[in-house]
């Protein structure tokens, strides 16, 4: 079979019910490699192709001023992983390439610190907290760190973005 990845790509979404946000990445993924513009045919893809792409989205990324051009890289790694797995799947490739290994990226989005249990006790102990000398406001200091704890908790809010001090995010530990 002699398809470029545009065409395999195409062939793969409308063959697997998958959801909009994975076919948006997917199609990412696919425009990244059409603007890379060294792609071959699906069935001459080798290692060297794959790591020269994934080495330019991570350099692109940087050039972009990305924060984490290694998770970019990845993440096109891991979709393209995926849109190369059908055609060999489908027996119309030989073998799958394989894929270099993935790139050193900053892991801060989903990482919790602490733990529930540990969250637990911080938060009821905002009950027990004095009320502050000259504070004349309708809620107690108490209620705000309440509601910052699970705001903090259930959407990864981070210094970067509270503080709006630095470029990039850093993790409230």
């Amino acid at each position: 079979m002699s398809n470029s990845v545009e065409t395999i790509s195409e062939k793969y979404l409308t063959a697997k019910k998958l959801s909009g946000g994975t076919r948006k990445k997917y199609k990412s993924t696919v425009t990244k490699w059409t603007a890379w513009g060294n792609g071959v045919e699906v069935d001459q893809i080798n290692r060297s192709h794959i790591r020269d792409f994934l080495d330019w989205v991570h350099d692109k990324a940087a050039e972009d001023g990305g924060f984490n051009p290694g998770r970019t890289a990845n993440k096109a790694r891991e979709n393209l992983r995926a849109i190369l797995a059908w055609p060999w799947e489908q027996d119309f490739l030989a073998k799958l390439p394989r894929l270099p290994k993935p790139k050193a990226q900053r892991d801060v989005a989903g990482r919790h610190y602490l733990t529930k249990p540990d969250l637990n006790p911080l938060y009821f102990a905002t009950y027990q907290l004095p009320p502050l000398r000259g504070w004349t406001h309708p809620f107690t200091v108490g209620h705000y760190w309440r509601a910052a704890r699970v705001v903090f908790f259930n959407y990864g809010v981070d210094t970067g973005t509270v503080f709006k001090s630095a470029g990039f995010h850093e993790p409230i530990l």
